[in-house]
């Protein structure tokens, strides 16, 4: 995807599942400005984190007794969302994790593979794309 097709998928999403207004902490607001930069400047690995920091964080400001559980609790936990979404953000979650906590010390499976790597690590950007605005806006107002 170029950049103006980036933008195009994250303005289609955002169009999408907004149904009504979003009221965010100002945390989670600064956080998905350095979202939508690195996703429409194809930085997807750092979409993928800064997407998953920022929904723990809308996690943790929707209800202050949560401030200090860890994520895989809070998705678990947060009302708003259908088994489908936590399932995916779950998904979202280890494969970030796999990213932030690399065990692996061999460079091979990147070197002789990068471009399934780039597919990849693209696919999971979007969908934290997608489970981003759906959290952002799973608790709207009228």
């Amino acid at each position: 995807m170029n950049k103006e097709e980036r933008e195009y998928f994250f303005i289609q999403q955002e169009e999408s599942l907004l149904k009504g207004g979003a009221s965010l902490s100002e945390w989670c607001t600064f956080m998905s400005k350095s979202v939508y930069v690195a996703f429409v400047n194809g930085a997807d690995l750092a979409t993928i984190i800064t997407v998953m920091a920022c929904i723990e964080t809308y996690f943790k400001t929707e209800e202050l007794s949560m401030q200090k559980k860890n994520l895989a609790f809070l998705i678990d936990k947060y009302p708003f969302l259908g088994e489908k979404g936590k399932e995916n953000l779950h998904m979202l979650r280890k494969y970030r994790n796999r990213w932030v906590h690399i065990d692996c010390i061999d460079d091979t499976p990147v070197l002789k593979n990068e471009d399934i790597f780039i597919d990849e690590v693209q696919r999971m950007a979007c969908l934290s794309i997608e489970m981003l605005l759906t959290v952002l806006f799973s608790h709207p107002y009228i």
